[in-house]
């Protein structure tokens, strides 16, 4: 009895091991999507970086943590992405979208500065966030 817990011990312990060495650190290519939206204010500019992740684990994945990059590879920020949006979550076995909004210029800008300063500042958050490509998986959130 105790040699077959301790069996089950250690296989589910090397398993565990074994999926973290498989899957986090695992490089992606990602990109920063522009999302036009609207609120009480105006028009709302969203930057919204995404990433499509396959399940590989046996519980469901709400989350991922990851560090984003430069086409050269350089690192650029970090970010924690939700994977539960429009469900409880990526099944095992399953694909799914991990999305985070990471910068959102809202309609007060327009007020403030005008249409033309508004444009401007997002073609310019636009252009620097353009620049990640890729997504370094750091680790899930179950």
């Amino acid at each position: 009895m105790k040699k077959s817990f301790f069996i089950n011990l250690v296989c589910s312990i090397v398993f565990v091991f074994i999926m973290k060495i498989a899957y986090a650190g695992t490089e992606y290519r990602c990109a920063v999507r522009l999302i036009f939206d609207s609120d009480s204010t105006g028009s709302v500019a969203n930057y919204v970086l995404g990433l499509q992740i396959k399940n590989p684990t046996g519980r469901d994945i709400n989350g991922v943590s990851l560090i984003y990059k430069d086409k050269d590879k350089n690192i650029t920020g970090n970010a924690f992405l939700d994977c539960s949006l429009n469900s409880a979550g990526i099944k095992p076995g399953s694909y799914g979208e991990c999305l985070k909004t990471l910068q959102r210029v809202d309609g007060a800008y327009i007020n403030s500065f005008g249409v033309e300063k508004w444009t401007e500042i997002v073609n310019n958050q636009l252009k620097g966030l353009n620049s990640v490509q890729y997504c370094e998986v750091l680790g899930f959130s179950y």
